[in-house]
C-alpha cells in the first residue's frame, strides 16, 4: 500500500487549507447575501415607504390620524412576500411600524388583506402553489414574531373566558384563524386553535373541556354543509350546553346571512370583531350580525 508520507493529500481527504478555505468563501457568501438584502431594503423599499408617506393619504378615517396602509403597500408588501426573504418582508412592517402603523391596524388592514390576495392568485394560478405556500409561511413567520408585543398591548377582562377555533372541515385557507387568535388572546381568552382539526376531534374536545364559543372560518361555498353538520354535532355533544356559535371567512364576510344555514349565532368580520361577538355571548347579549 502506498504511503501518503512526503506525498500529495488523496483528493477525497480535506487539508486544513480547503477547510479554512471553504469556510472562509461561506463566511463571504453569507456576507455577501447580508449586504444584498441590506441594499434591497435601503435602495428599494424605504424610499418607496418614505415617498408614499409624503404623499397626501386619503386612507386613514376622518377625525382620526390612525395611519392605516394603501391598496399599493398592501400588494407591495405581498410581491416581498413571495420574491424576497423573510427578512426583507418583516422590515417591511418594521419601518410601517416606525411610520405610526399600530399593530392592530398590522393584522387588520396589512395582515389580513395580504392574505386575501395570495388566497387570489392561489386561486387564480397567477402564482406558483409553491411560492404561495412559501409566502404564506413567512407571513405567519411575522405575525408569530409580533405576536407577544401585541398580546402586551390588551386590557383582559375579568374572568375566565375560553374559545376553540378552527377552519370548516376540509377548509385549507387558515391564515385567518391565527390572526382571530392573537385578537381573542389580548382580549385575555385562553384560545385552543386547531385550524386544520377534523369534526370528530372537534367533538371529542368539547365534550371534555368546557368552551364558551367555538369560531369556525369558511372560504368556499362547497364546505357549507360539512361546515353545518360539525357545528350541529358540536352542539349536541359539548358540555357546554348554551356554546356559542361564531362563523367568519371570506364566505361569511360576503354572505353574512347564510350563517343561519350552519345554525351558527353570530357572523365575525374580522379579528377585532371576532372579540366584540364572544363577549357579547359570553355576557348573554348575543346580538345578530
Amino acid at each position: 500500500m502506498a504511503s501518503f508520507r512526503g506525498g500529495a493529500a488523496p483528493s477525497h481527504v480535506e487539508t486544513d487549507e480547503a477547510v479554512d478555505a471553504t469556510d472562509a468563501q461561506d463566511r463571504f457568501a453569507s456576507l455577501d447575501r447580508e449586504q444584498a438584502l441590506s441594499r434591497t431594503i435601503e435602495a428599494e423599499i424605504i424610499p418607496r415607504l418614505m415617498l408614499a408617506h409624503q404623499a397626501p393619504r386619503c386612507d386613514a378615517p376622518a377625525g382620526r390620524a390612525e395611519l392605516r396602509p394603501t391598496q399599493a403597500e398592501v400588494a407591495e408588501f405581498a410581491s416581498l412576500l413571495i420574491a424576497h426573504d423573510i427578512d426583507v418582508a418583516s422590515r417591511f412592517v418594521d419601518v410601517m411600524r416606525e411610520r405610526g402603523l399600530t399593530l392592530e391596524n398590522v393584522l387588520l388592514h396589512l395582515f389580513t388583506p395580504v392574505a386575501a390576495i395570495l388566497d387570489q392568485m392561489w386561486r387564480d394560478d397567477s402564482c406558483d402553489f409553491c411560492d404561495i405556500t412559501i409566502a404564506f409561511s413567512r407571513l405567519q413567520q411575522i405575525l408569530r414574531e409580533i405576536s407577544a408585543p401585541f398580546e402586551a398591548e390588551g386590557e383582559p377582562t375579568p374572568g375566565e373566558k375560553r374559545a376553540l377555533i378552527a377552519a370548516a372541515p376540509g377548509e385549507r385557507h387558515t391564515f385567518g384563524i391565527y390572526v382571530v387568535e392573537e385578537f381573542l388572546r389580548r382580549a385575555g381568552w385562553d384560545v385552543v386553535c386547531l385550524p386544520e382539526a377534523s369534526a370528530s376531534r372537534l367533538v371529542r374536545l368539547v365534550r371534555r373541556e368546557w368552551f364558551d364559543v367555538v369560531g369556525f372560518s369558511l372560504s368556499c361555498e362547497g364546505l357549507l354543509a360539512g361546515l353545518g353538520s360539525a357545528i350541529d354535532e358540536i352542539r349536541r355533544g359539548s358540555r357546554n350546553n348554551r356554546i356559542g356559535v361564531i362563523v367568519g371567512g371570506n364566505y361569511f364576510n360576503e354572505r353574512p346571512e347564510s350563517a343561519g344555514k350552519v345554525g351558527a349565532d353570530l357572523v365575525a368580520f374580522d379579528g377585532l370583531d371576532a372579540v366584540r361577538k364572544a363577549q357579547r355571548w359570553v355576557g348573554g347579549a348575543a346580538l345578530s350580525s
